[in-house]
């Protein structure tokens, strides 16, 4: 195995190129190199590894991209794993190699990781070609390179979903990530605080603002403004805002009642739609961005463009791009913060992800007195216990004011 380069490359593309695949093939014609790369691992199962979990990943595939992904990245590290370093089919691996497994994830092998999140694909000539740079880990020096218990508990329940998924076809004869998840020392048990990752109002201040400056510097970055207010205001999921196979978000989506409130309507998890309410405030952002695109101030119900448009004119762009836009804000508000001398705040905004800006959203409200069942409608949250145990924190609040005045 080499010691500077990643011995392996990525096995499934996006899940736009990933459903061109005929059903009845394995392998995309697009991307020869992914074939001749299971070929070529002299590994008995390996093709029939790869056609499972190609069809595991179909379904998946034409639903969330969000979802989508996170299956994808776990089965594909597991697949490379076990065949690269292990050498073996992944129905052949055993509770102690999968207890190595997960000693492998909380310390990949540094040939392993890249600093930057990098696609798994580059069209060439009209094929899908495997990046070099792409590497199936982050980096810890990237901030995104350690798993907390959220994201472990994720990662065994993923798995156990593709190991049900490889024994219901007949091709597991079991499933050991229950066991693996129980003696893991990596899991931990959490009894602190439980609140839902946001923004302090500093740090959205200074968001919003950097955002602003940016934008009113350069047109392009309207577009930046504009996504870092939705996210926040409409508290969406990216997934929500982005462009996916069954859904492409459009200026009709905005809508007025006939009182006059303004509404968007979203396509979420469960494959539900709702209505979210819209602020007066939140109206002014989109009539900027509108009237930067050369649009009317308002939509209309015949407004067919995308709500975020692409360089491809009437398509929208996907939760990758729309992550970038968010981590370029992030990284310019995290400069202003350092600065003015802000050093912690500017430390925790640059830990952030995109879904902050929902908790951030939905958080602020009910801290401003909003009902808390018209922040769950908004939300999406299937119960309003949801919404109250990642929201509404004034018992931690008196906890922490009532400790602070005492002696040491």
């Amino acid at each position: 195995m080499s010691k500077t380069l990643f011995p392996g490359l990525p096995l499934f593309d996006s899940a736009k190129f990933f459903n061109q695949i005929p059903r009845n093939a394995v392998f995309s014609d697009q991307s020869p190199a992914v074939e001749k790369f299971v070929l070529g691992l002299n590994i008995e199962k390996a093709m029939d590894d790869y056609r499972y979990t190609k069809d595991f990943l179909t379904s998946y595939s034409k639903k969330s991209q969000d979802t989508y992904d996170k299956f994808r990245g776990d089965a594909e590290r597991l697949l490379l794993w076990s065949w690269l370093v292990k050498r073996k089919s992944v129905v052949d691996l055993r509770r102690r190699d999968l207890e190595e497994y997960t000693d492998f994830v909380a310390k990949p092998d540094s040939n392993w990781q890249a600093d930057n999140t990098e696609r798994r694909f580059i069209t060439v000539n009209g094929l899908r070609e495997p990046n070099e740079r792409w590497r199936p880990f982050r980096s810890a020096g990237a901030g995104k390179g350690r798993l907390n218990t959220k994201s472990w508990q994720g990662l065994f329940s993923n798995l156990s979903v593709y190991f049900n998924y490889l024994m219901a076809e007949d091709y597991a004869a079991g499933n050991q990530i229950s066991i693996v998840k129980k003696n893991c020392p990596y899991l931990r048990q959490e009894t602190g605080v439980n609140t839902a990752k946001r923004l302090s109002e500093l740090q959205w201040e200074y968001l919003l603002n950097t955002s602003i400056a940016i934008a009113n510097a350069d047109p392009q970055h309207e577009r930046t403004l504009f996504v870092i207010a939705t996210l926040k205001s409409l508290k969406l999921r990216i997934s929500e805002l982005a462009e996916r196979p069954n859904w492409l978000p459009m200026m009709s989506h905005y809508h007025r009642d006939h009182e006059g409130n303004w509404w968007y309507r979203t396509y979420g998890k469960g494959a539900k739609e709702r209505d979210v309410s819209i602020s007066n405030e939140y109206l002014q952002f989109l009539k900027r961005y509108r009237e930067y695109r050369g649009l009317s101030p308002l939509p209309s119900k015949e407004s067919s463009e995308p709500v975020i448009e692409s360089r491809v004119r009437n398509r929208g762009i996907g939760s990758r791009q729309l992550r970038n836009i968010v981590e370029y804000a992030f990284t310019q508000s995290c400069d202003a913060l350092l600065n003015d001398g802000f050093e912690v705040e500017a430390s925790e905004l640059r830990a952030a992800t995109t879904h902050w800006l929902r908790h951030t959203g939905a958080s602020m409200e009910v801290a401003a007195g909003r009902e808390l069942a018209h922040v769950q409608a908004d939300l999406g949250h299937g119960s309003i216990r949801t919404t109250d145990e990642l929201y509404v924190d004034s018992d931690n609040l008196e906890r922490a004011s009532s400790a602070k005045g005492q002696d040491v």
